[in-house]
């Protein structure tokens, strides 16, 4: 994970990159598999068996972000492999909260961070493909957007005049 704290401390992007390589044991087994098809009369199945396999690649997820401007609002943003992005923006009105929250499936308990959007009925899921583990990940992305949301801008010019004597 990356955290990236914008001038004038106003704004903190998070980012989680994929752990898998771009290209697996199972990319090169398909690959070797088309190779060795394409000496037979099989070459249209080759052609088939890649285009799949680029469009299945295409779609999986290189990296997920939030990036959280004060007064504003946070930005959620998936880029995928094929360079293909989605990004939805949430106004600062529109966030009722953001909590960490816990999925169960069949054989485990999984955390994940979540904005919770007035009037609507779903959640929106930070971090959604990737799912990074609580601690450090989730805890630090969580305080840190806690922190540009819902706080109020310091004001530097009042403070020092009340701490003056």
């Amino acid at each position: 994970m990356t955290c990236r704290i914008l001038p004038g401390l106003q704004a903190r992007e998070y980012t989680v990159n994929s752990l898998s390589n771009p290209i697996s044991i199972l990319d090169i087994c398909v690959w070797a598999i088309a190779l060795y098809l394409t000496k037979s009369e099989l070459y249209k199945h080759v052609i088939a068996i890649l285009l799949i396999w680029l469009f299945l690649k295409r779609k999986s997820v290189r990296k997920e972000s939030i990036l959280a401007i004060r007064d504003v609002g946070i930005q959620v943003k998936t880029t995928y492999w094929g360079g293909s992005s989605v990004s939805r923006f949430i106004n600062r009105n529109k966030i009722d909260d953001v909590i960490i929250n816990e999925g169960i499936s069949f054989w485990q308990i999984k955390s994940y961070m979540a904005i919770l959007v007035k009037d609507e009925d779903k959640m929106v899921v930070v971090f959604e493909h990737l799912l990074p583990r609580l601690k450090p990940v989730l805890l630090r992305v969580y305080q840190g957007t806690r922190t540009i949301i819902f706080t109020q801008k310091p004001n530097h010019v009042l403070d020092s005049f009340y701490t003056k004597q």
